[in-house]
């Protein structure tokens, strides 16, 4: 991009703070200077000034039309040439099998985001159809290929490339296709809240103070992702799986510059995104390990009822706190059910720390030494569940869940032997449940109405760390004056607007996935490096952080990529059977006051070669009819053709020029005449399922970019 255009899209962005009375003293210092050095400049600020009187602006308009087509272009198809990148920790591909452990060395699956290569590339179609990526010399043909950009004096505050520039859609009833779902013949508005500001504002204030953050820490943010690296990431984060390889030619094929909206707004009509929602949320309120008195099916169904209608969240919250009946038959009575022991103080800590963002569990034995909390305080929240009981139902495996009338405030005892009463209350406000049937009812009441914003701002804390990777605040539910928001005009812009739309949650990811943060690479370069919550501490957004896969999104992105379910698997059930059986093995629960529950899957080399080698892995290399590997040997192609095919399902994207010449010296690939007169067998087959095997085995594919 010539200096010449990014000054002008600087210039857009100074004159649409100065409509908008946004513009600040150092922009306002800026946008003169740019004025008044330029005639072209005073010319475009005169003819803006006039139409802003008489138009609508859009404020996240996009970019210019010559930065569109170089980073569209130039994303297209993935880089060949994938060279490291400092200041990441080297992520390496470990093999346990004789022959594939050497194809793992040659190949080199050390996987980190690749750096912006030298040229552009071009596809060529090969006999197959599949595009051939090769390498195009821009020294020799005179193209400037865009990829390596001079930086502004000042710091970029464009709006997401591609997000931008649309209207917002309003929320949409799901189609589920799990069997015991409520399937809509239509989709209609559900919870459309007028109020609430419209996308292009609002991704553009998140812009905007973002970007004088980065400012004011002199840094500059990374490149935009490609468009292989984010359309993976956006099916991760919004329907828990990689995208299928048809998606991903598909995408990168259009050059379309919504192209990027539209999947967000597909993807959240998509019944993966509710299964996806339902296990996020079935783990962080029930946890992973089974419970006696929980109905995980019924609990699940209640979560994909509300995920699939939008129905708001305070809504569901509501219902999940205030809750009676059989477990059964009312699916949220199962939340509560699963927090009931040691006197219910589980459930008043988790009730506080997922809806509010506040953990409390350390104040029921002193007041807490860091945020406002007190000893009071906690027994008082836990005063509207005391009366709370689980009642098995006789004959049958049913749990109830009753309340009987609260009569007395209960009692506590401090730290020095004194006995206190505890009134019922919620952030200073005070309840008389004295002859209340139904103590909790007061209290969803309190936590969902409008005298505490501490529900929205839990949510969107909590959204915006699983979609960057970082919340505002860490850990991501200890909010308060004593643990400050890196970005505290941003959490409460979101916070307000998602109040005003009606608490949408659909609304809320879309913001997010539309900023500017969440379409950078994950790639760090030399003007972000401080940029690192793990090592700085410091969390300002200029790249997105990476994060491993959980167990859920590990399953369900290995039977995408292998679709093994469609050999070993003839029904639903079956499916999400083994999938049960697949995470229980990475789970246990500790016997605390929360009921808490670790993970042990955390992404590691060796548990992935563990895991990996197991009957999934082995089936998925079986070539058994239905999966991809026995499509991608019997298709007709290239050998070639394969290696791409295999490594697409896998990563996403098509090999580098290095994992190409590693694998064309190891394996007896053939000229294409050869492979179309004879099928794949023998050694070639072998080495065929090695190559699989390596990229499924590398920690790019365990990664969320």
């Amino acid at each position: 991009m010539s200096v010449e255009s990014l000054q002008h899209e600087e210039l857009v962005q100074l004159l649409e703070l100065l409509c908008e009375d946004r513009l600040d003293h150092d922009q306002a210092a800026r946008l003169e200077e740019i004025v008044l050095g330029d005639q072209g400049a005073r010319r475009m600020y005169l003819e803006y000034l006039s139409l802003h009187g008489t138009l609508y602006w859009d404020a996240a308009r996009g970019i210019d039309d010559e930065s569109e087509v170089l980073e569209v272009g130039g994303a297209a198809t993935e880089p060949v040439d994938r060279s490291p990148a400092a200041g990441r920790r080297t992520l390496v591909a470990v093999a346990v099998w004789a022959s594939a452990a050497a194809l793992l060395l040659a190949v080199g699956l050390s996987w980190r985001p690749a750096e912006p290569s030298a040229g552009p590339e071009i596809a060529v179609a090969d006999p197959s159809g599949l595009p051939i990526i090769e390498k195009k010399d821009s020294a020799a043909s005179g193209v400037d290929t865009g990829l390596t950009r001079r930086q502004p004096a000042t710091i970029e505050s464009t709006p997401a490339p591609q997000m931008a520039n649309r209207v917002e859609k309003g929320s949409t009833v799901e189609r589920v296709v799990s069997p015991d779902a409520v399937v809509p013949e239509s989709k209609s508005s559900v919870n459309p809240q007028p109020s609430a500001g419209s996308l292009a504002e609002i991704v553009g204030f998140v812009d905007s103070r973002l970007a004088a953050q980065w400012q004011d820490y002199q840094v500059a943010p990374s490149p935009v992702a490609s468009d292989a690296e984010w359309l993976r990431r956006i099916y991760l984060d919004i329907v828990g799986h990689i995208p299928p390889s048809n998606d991903v030619i598909a995408f990168l094929k259009d050059r379309r510059p919504e192209k990027r909206a539209e999947v967000v707004d597909r993807l959240l009509d998509d019944p993966d995104y509710v299964r996806h929602s339902t296990t996020i949320w079935s783990n962080l309120l029930v946890g992973r390990v089974e419970r006696r008195e929980v109905n995980r099916p019924a609990f699940e169904k209640f979560l994909r009822g509300s995920f699939a209608r939008n129905r708001p969240w305070n809504e569901v919250v509501g219902e999940l706190v205030a809750a009676h009946g059989r477990n059964d038959q009312n699916g949220a009575t199962n939340f509560l059910l699963a927090h009931l022991n040691n006197d219910a103080t589980p459930a008043t800590a988790i009730t506080a720390r997922l809806f509010l963002g506040t953990q409390v569990q350390c104040t029921q034995c002193h007041n807490h030494p860091f945020n406002s909390w007190r000893q009071q305080q906690f027994h008082g929240l836990s005063a509207f569940f005391k009366s709370t009981r689980s009642k098995p139902i006789r004959g049958t495996g049913a749990y109830a869940l009753v309340s009987g009338p609260f009569e007395e405030p209960p009692f506590y005892e401090d730290r020095r032997g004194v006995v206190h009463m505890a009134p019922a209350g919620l952030g200073g406000q005070r309840v008389d449940l004295k002859g209340s049937e139904h103590p909790r009812g007061e209290l969803a009441r309190l936590m969902t109405g409008d005298s505490d914003p501490r529900l929205a701002r839990a949510m969107v804390n909590r959204t915006w760390a699983r979609l960057l990777g970082h919340g505002f605040t860490t850990p991501v539910d200890d909010m308060g004056p004593h643990n400050p928001p890196s970005h505290p005009d941003v959490l409460d812009r979101l916070s307000q607007e998602f109040v005003a739309s009606g608490f949408d949650v659909k609304r809320l990811i879309r913001w997010i996935c539309s900023t500017r943060a969440y379409g950078l690479t994950s790639r760090m370069t030399n003007r972000n490096r401080i940029d690192h919550p793990e090592t700085s501490g410091e969390r300002l957004f200029s790249h997105v952080y990476t994060k491993p896969m959980s167990v859920e999104q590990l399953y369900d992105s290995l039977l995408v990529a292998t679709q093994v379910d469609q050999a070993t698997a003839s029904d639903w059930e079956s499916v999400a059977d083994n999938r049960r059986r697949w995470r229980s093995q990475f789970v246990y629960s500790f016997e605390t006051d929360e009921n808490d529950e670790a993970v042990t899957f955390d992404g590691t080399i060796t548990q992935a070669m563990m895991m990996m080698n197991g009957p999934l892995i082995r089936e998925a290399l079986s070539q058994q009819p239905g999966s991809v590997f026995h499509h991608v040997v019997h298709a007709p192609g290239s050998d070639i053709d394969r290696v791409k095919r295999l490594c697409l399902a896998a990563l996403g994207r098509f090999p580098s020029s290095s994992e190409m010449r590693a694998i064309t010296e190891m394996l007896p690939l053939r000229s294409s005449a050869q492979a179309r007169q004879a099928p794949v067998s023998g050694p070639l087959a072998e080495g065929l399922q090695d190559v699989f095997w390596a990229y499924l085995n590398s920690n790019e594919f365990i990664t969320v970019p």
